[in-house]
């Protein structure tokens, strides 16, 4: 068992390292936006398939993230000073803000996360002097671990391949702790987890804190990645954007949010080339996989494994059945 899950990590691992290798420079670039959202979606998929609180305001901690990158790059060059401020920031928001939000639940958590996404959207609009407004802003950083400024998108892929490695295994992690056990409980039955003496807010409060800071860090790095940022990136509809990824993929799992990730990505850039009118077919696929497979892609993933897969127990069942009744027939004779 475990063997087979060790293979498993190193063959992902492996096609992480081989990818380069097999796709053309355009979809080396792709690739790399693919994996900055999908560690984006993931931070979202943490609060909402295991903490229960669904938010359509996070694109606010990816938004304070890039302009983390932006805004102080222009003094600073080391990338892990800039790389920390963005988590620091964006996770202070978010703790500072889950203080007041965690309070609610259900709808009224959804539309106080709404207003807080669209007053950071504002305060960035209106900061002309500092963000260029609507115009948005250059990033004139570049990441450097030291090893000279990665520039070739070979590099960037690379750095975007380990960032998702770390942050998925991190999650996984966290999911697995205690910690993890009792988010999950709470998201269950929070009166009995009280019951219990747990202090359920403080628990909700930290997942968030966590989703967020994960969301800086994706923010930073798209800033590095897209050399540009604008308010746009704190703009609901990029959460809503993110919140479909999250329902597409599959909600409850780490690798649901991330093949929705990149399932809108490619999807988006491959119909958006043949018509203006993307939006309309990228609706229309979306309404038909939540109607027709309610679990996301990985639902329907699991669903066609468990009906083409080889019968391999069939055959040693039917040998103790017939054990069984050869056993009943001596008895009877």
């Amino acid at each position: 068992m475990k063997a087979s899950a060790y293979g498993k990590h190193i063959g992902c691992i492996a096609l992480f390292l081989l990818c380069p290798f097999i796709l053309t420079s355009y979809g080396v670039k792709l690739a790399s936006e693919v994996l900055i959202m999908a560690i984006f979606v993931m931070s979202l998929g943490l609060i909402i398939g295991f903490a229960g609180l669904v938010s359509l305001g996070h694109a606010a901690f990816f938004g304070l993230g890039a302009y983390a990158v932006a805004l102080l790059g222009n003094h600073w060059e080391n990338t892990y000073l800039l790389l920390i401020s963005a988590l620091v920031i964006s996770g202070l928001a978010a703790f500072l803000s889950g203080l007041l939000f965690i309070r609610s639940s259900g709808a009224y958590f959804l539309m106080i996360t709404l207003a807080f996404g669209q007053m950071i959207y504002a305060i960035v609009y209106k900061l002309e002097d500092l963000t260029g407004g609507a115009d948005g802003m250059a990033v004139v950083a570049s990441p450097n671990l030291g090893a000279g400024p990665i520039d070739s998108r070979l590099g960037f892929f690379y750095l975007t391949a380990v960032a998702f490695l770390i942050s998925y295994y991190f999650l996984r992690l966290l999911i697995a702790s205690p910690f993890g056990k009792s988010v999950r409980g709470i998201k269950e039955n929070e009166s009995r987890m009280t019951a219990l003496g747990y202090q359920t807010r403080t628990y909700k409060l930290a997942v968030y804190t966590i989703s967020g800071m994960l969301a800086g860090v994706a923010g930073a790095l798209y800033a590095y990645f897209n050399q540009y940022v604008s308010p746009d990136l704190l703009y609901w509809m990029f959460s809503g954007q993110a919140l479909i990824m999250v329902i597409v993929g599959g909600v409850g799992t780490l690798v649901g949010p991330a093949i929705g990730a990149g399932f809108f990505v490619v999807l988006q850039n491959y119909i958006s080339s043949f018509t203006d009118r993307w939006p309309l077919i990228m609706g229309l696929i979306f309404v038909l996989i939540v109607l027709f497979g309610k679990g996301g892609i990985m639902q329907i993933a699991a669903l066609l494994w468990q009906r083409f897969r080889p019968q391999r127990n069939s055959k040693p069942a039917q040998q103790a059945m017939a054990k069984e009744g050869n056993g009943i027939e001596s008895v009877k004779s």
